[in-house]
């Protein structure tokens, strides 16, 4: 009989002590906590033999013979530690690590003590997840080409900065939701990602909003996770022949292949519930005396950190050579002459393009020898305080001589830097680009409303599409 013992009494840990009913052989022994109160209550609920205040009372228990850890994710490598070092056997809540190299620090732990660590990543052990997995290595889309996965969902604005989800080292959409992504990139692509075009929202420390395309050795991928959008919980996979939709792709039990113009849908249903099969795998392993999965192996525990810390570097982490993109774009985009002409034409250039993007936008050029604005439009749903967030940025190019996109990537790289941006809150992003003629700023063209550095590529692409100038693009993130 496999003693589990759980750290930590929130929601999470009740639909683990749930599942474990199922189990045979397997049975909740204890649950760990900072309240007693609150054990109790979860005693009364789901019985068991003992309870502690303290988890590391619990970790002392020499019946324990597996722990759960249901705590924040910036305790998950604390008490994974410390668990492996007295041999005991770690189911862990995802993502097991905050990022690659504490990672590393269990997996180097597990195998020296020879003790079974496994991350709970869900997808990977569900009937559905195995059966899409046989079909692909039957060929059923040809050669895999794209992997697109995409888990966003609303925050509501009073939860936010009152639990880690979306404050500390701790918070951000891709801890939470990302990491469900990476594994399926993780299983089906290899080699290192290379980046094509990352955007984010980013700040107070915490991403918001992610969206990252890579390129990989086998194909490519795309990653789009969110706290402040809701969408479909999907993935596409596409292939040569055709492509598949896996619904609710964090637990699936449904997907539709796409072939040859007809849908077949494929639904294998859970055991029980979607937890059973990983608590049911981690089970079995230990039964065999086994100290790692073959299912979810701590190279692909590795490998899933590492790709998000990876996409992270594209919005945290700046050098020189981005800050040269930005300015050689500045440099290919400069002019001979600036009239009130050309502001209508590049005024008309910027609102075609942005029905290539996902919201509405105001457009405002501004010459500078008189500060007048010679071309604004404002699209239905924008305000003044957009008009007045322009000034910000705008500012930030003439006092700089840059786009308001270097002044932000110059800030990350040096906090000191920039005075319209304070304590890792962007009052600047891109979205504010000077024209420059005969090597002085002649107009600022600023975009308001897009976010995530598709305010500063809209106006690169409209430009350059006007001038029919070939301009390198900025790859990372911005703001």
């Amino acid at each position: 009989m496999i003693r589990w013992g759980i750290l930590g009494a929130g929601n999470i840990a009740h639909r683990f002590a749930k599942s474990l009913q199922y189990e045979e052989d397997a049975v909740l022994y204890a649950i760990s906590g900072r309240s007693q109160e609150k054990l109790d209550a979860f005693q009364k609920e789901f019985p068991c033999e003992k309870t502690y205040v303290g988890h590391e009372n619990m970790l002392a228990d020499p019946d324990v013979d597996a722990v759960y850890i249901a705590l924040p994710h910036g305790l998950h490598k604390e008490w994974a530690l410390k668990a492996l070092e007295k041999g005991i056997a770690v189911l862990s809540e995802k993502p097991a690590a905050l990022n690659e190299a504490e990672m590393k620090q269990i997996s180097a732990c597990a195998k020296e003590h020879n003790t079974l660590f496994m991350e709970a990543m869900k997808p990977r052990f569900l009937p559905a997840y195995a059966e899409l997995k046989k079909r692909l290595a039957e060929g059923v889309i040809g050669e895999l080409e794209n992997v697109y996965t995409k888990i966003c969902f609303t925050i509501p604005k009073e939860a936010v900065g009152k639990s880690y989800h979306t404050s500390g080292k701790d918070g951000g959409a891709l801890l939470d939701s990302g990491i469900y992504c990476a594994s399926l990139i993780d299983d089906l692509l290899e080699g290192e990602p290379r980046f094509i075009q990352t955007y984010s929202n980013y700040f107070g420390g915490v991403d918001w909003y992610v969206d990252s395309r890579m390129r990989f050795d086998n194909g490519t991928a795309e990653m789009e996770v969110a706290f402040d959008r809701t969408a479909p919980r999907n993935a596409e996979l596409t292939g040569t022949e055709g492509s598949v939709t896996i619904i609710d792709l964090h637990r699936p039990q449904t997907f539709i292949i796409h072939k040859n113009g007809t849908d077949e849908e494929v639904t294998v249903p859970y055991e029980n519930d979607d937890f059973y099969s990983e608590i049911h795998h981690f089970d079995e392993l230990l039964r065999a005396g086994k100290a790692e999965s073959d299912i979810h192996p701590y190279a692909a525990m590795e490998r899933e950190a590492h790709i998000l810390d990876r996409i992270r570097e594209q919005f945290t982490k700046y050098n020189t050579s981005d800050l040269e993109v930005l300015e050689t774009q500045e440099k290919l985009l400069s002019m001979d002459t600036f009239t009130n002409e050309d502001a209508l034409i590049f005024g008309k250039a910027i609102i075609k393009e942005v029905q290539k993007y996902d919201g509405p936008i105001a457009v405002r050029i501004d010459r500078c020898s008189d500060d007048l604005t010679v071309f604004q439009y404002v699209m239905d749903g924008k305000k003044a305080s957009n008009l007045k967030y322009m000034d910000g940025k705008k500012q930030s190019v003439l006092d700089s001589g840059h786009s308001s996109a270097w002044v932000y990537a110059k800030y990350m790289m040096d906090r000191s830097y920039s005075k319209w941006i304070n304590d890792g809150i962007h009052l600047i992003s891109g979205g504010a680009f000077p024209l420059y003629v005969k090597g002085k700023i002649a107009a600022v063209v600023q975009v308001s409303g897009l976010h995530e550095g598709k305010d500063h590529e809209l106006i690169v692409k409209a430009l350059a599409g006007v001038s029919g100038t070939k301009v390198p693009p900025f790859t990372k993130g911005i703001g």
